[in-house]
């Protein structure tokens, strides 16, 4: 609890738009808790799926949810939800404690998450839920941030034939990481970092700069942008112009609470 992770995580700063007030996005996951129970559920899926349709995908198991492991597990869920939210509030308390100041305003969603309406699952792998229904305790707007140097969107919208209650989570990945890495090959990571961030104030907390996060890993946020608009997928209600973020790096290769302390003598 408190902690953000690592990989994509991100805390980012930026100004609204319409306002000017500096805003603050945070981005994680459900972390370790929600990866337990992850591997947990797949595991009581398998065996259902081999007893129901063993001729189906190992990775296309599931619990049916009109047994006792399938509510448990959408409980289970739930719980994992509420933790990923006081994760993200937890941090923000600590950054409004640290500068003594007060909130105006906080809202949050997720995605990448399993939404329900009725006896309908949704499975919103890059997608984050605009439809009310789909948050019980809907707080206001959504977010979908695009890459560190283009806008956070702050978006709103109902459900339409193109959208089913849902807008995109983000730009997405023009490549896997390991394809980008090799397409910038020709360029030292010094080159490439202060090229895509110009401007910006942007930090790894693992103090080693990942470029597979960098802008140029991800869709155009322009495209996005039109597509949204093309689609009739939400509506863009405010932007939070970047300042600058802190990305999370691979803390695995380098974590700071790794290093060994050096202890002098008294």
């Amino acid at each position: 609890m408190g902690t953000q992770g690592d990989g994509n995580h991100f805390l980012f700063v930026g100004i609204s738009k319409n306002t000017g007030n500096t805003m603050m996005v945070t981005h994680h996951g459900s972390r370790a808790p929600g990866a337990a129970l992850y591997d947990k559920g797949m595991k009581f899926a398998n065996r259902f799926r081999q007893e129901i349709s063993p001729e189906t995908l190992r990775e296309n198991a599931w619990i049916p949810y009109d047994t006792d492991e399938g509510k448990s597990y959408w409980e289970a869920l739930q719980l994992i939800r509420q933790w990923t939210k006081e994760n993200h509030t937890s941090l923000h308390d600590a950054v409004l404690n640290k500068l003594e100041m007060e909130k105006e305003n906080r809202y949050w969603n997720e995605h990448n998450f399993v939404f329900k309406d009725g006896d309908l699952f949704y499975h919103a792998k890059g997608a984050t839920p605009l439809d009310d229904k789909f948050m019980p305790d809907i707080t206001g707007p959504r977010l979908i941030p695009l890459n560190m140097a283009e806008p956070v969107l702050i978006v709103q919208g109902k459900t339409n034939e193109r959208n089913l209650g849902f807008a995109p989570h983000g730009a997405g990945r023009n490549f896997s990481r390991s394809q980008h890495k090799r397409s910038l090959a020709h360029k030292t990571t010094e080159e490439i970092f202060n090229e895509e961030t110009a401007g910006l104030d942007i930090r790894f907390y693992s103090n080693e700069v990942d470029i597979s996060e960098l802008p140029s890993a991800y869709k155009s946020a322009k495209n996005v942008r039109a597509q949204i608009e093309e689609y009739g997928l939400c509506e863009v209600l405010d932007e939070v112009m970047p300042y600058g973020c802190i990305m999370a790096g691979d803390v695995q290769k380098n974590a700071p609470w790794k290093k060994k302390k050096k202890f002098g003598k008294a």
